[in-house]
């Protein structure tokens, strides 16, 4: 690994791993970064080759295989490829603190020639010596420019710089929100916005409610049709749920065939009229097996809808209306049921 790379070097390093990271939804954290910065770094033959098969055969690889990797790789043998890997986002911040550093210093030493100049003016001064220090300043002047314009081009190319990474980031932020499948939030992003609801001016006044959906008798769709035809069908649901929710509402894949839809500012009666939407959205739907073409039986969801209240944890909110889901499937399925609100948010971790 190359032990001090200069910006420009590890900027671009930057732009290379953070992408990766990104697609496989690895956290960001110094471990496994340094595992990620060998990989595109390429100094360690035994990672890349790893990386490379996994990456070729599409394999999943998560934060616990990296994990692992940097345990096999980096970890017990040299301690300081980790403090590479710190040091390599830590410079961006140290390089342009050490050109304000520079750029400072030919302020403050401007400013002391001005000061100089001021001083040694005298009604009766002699021309030589007014011509020296008119000669002095203008040289002052021209090391201020020079300083300033060179601080000017570093803090253009620092922005760029800080504006990739900034929005490699926020890409980052959004899919390790985001179901790969679906395009709609997961679990993680469900709590992100619950605890910001829960934050939020007025919560506590304004009636909120969540709605659990479920696809009826899907093991029997994907038995019979396979897994593509599942997995297609899914996506329809997802796509069909999002077009029903709109403005502060969260549509959520919460794992295989069931779904979340958080409605904000939406009292239970509003929450059963979304639920019906979505219902009736997909019992429209038409699919086709994804294998020979045949339209295949009528897919319809089962969903239970629960008003969330105020001092209770969000967990609580979904067991009620995961309640009312079960009722709905007893009851025959393509069903929407409520269950009554009965005990008392909390932010979830």
């Amino acid at each position: 690994m190359a032990r001090d790379p200069s910006f420009e070097t590890a900027s671009e390093y930057l732009r290379l791993v953070l992408p990766l990271m990104s697609k496989f939804r690895i956290p960001l954290v110094p471990e496994n970064y340094a595992v990620w910065f060998e990989y595109v770094v390429g100094a360690n033959p035994g990672l890349k080759e790893i990386l490379d098969r996994l990456i070729a055969a599409e394999h999943p690889i998560d934060e616990k295989l990296t994990r692992d990797l940097f345990q096999r790789f980096l970890s017990a043998s040299n301690q300081s490829q980790l403090e590479t890997a710190r040091s390599t986002v830590k410079r961006l911040v140290e390089t342009m603190n050490t050109s304000l550093d520079t750029a400072d210093s030919e302020v403050t030493r401007f400013e002391q020639s001005l000061r100089d100049c001021a001083a040694e003016i005298k009604p009766n001064i002699e021309t030589d010596k007014l011509r020296g220090m008119v000669s002095g300043l203008l040289q002052s002047t021209q090391q201020m420019h020079d300083g300033s314009a060179a601080l000017h081009q570093h803090l253009a190319e620092s922005r760029q710089e800080v504006e990739v990474l900034r929005e490699a980031l926020s890409k980052a932020r959004v899919e390790a929100n985001s179901d790969p499948m679906t395009g709609l939030a997961n679990r993680k992003g469900l709590n992100e916005r619950f605890n910001a609801l829960l934050a939020s001016d007025g919560f506590a006044s304004q009636p909120h409610c969540v709605v659990i959906a479920d696809i009826d008798k899907f093991k029997f769709v994907n038995d019979t049709y396979g897994h593509l035809t599942g997995d297609k069908i899914i996506k329809a649901v997802a796509t069909a749920i999002a077009n029903q929710t709109k403005g502060k509402d969260l549509a959520v894949r919460f794992g295989g065939e069931e779904f979340v839809v958080l409605l904000p500012e939406t009292p239970l009666s509003g929450g059963l009229a979304v639920a019906e939407l979505i219902r009736k959205s997909i019992e429209k739907a038409r699919f086709v097996n994804a294998k020979s073409g045949e339209e295949i039986r009528r897919v319809t969801i089962s969903l239970g809808v629960a008003e969330l209240i105020h001092g209770e944890p969000l967990e609580a909110a979904l067991a009620r209306a995961d309640a009312a889901l079960y009722r709905a499937k007893e009851s025959g399925r393509n069903r929407v049921e409520s269950q009554p609100a009965t005990a008392p948010l909390r932010a979830v971790g």
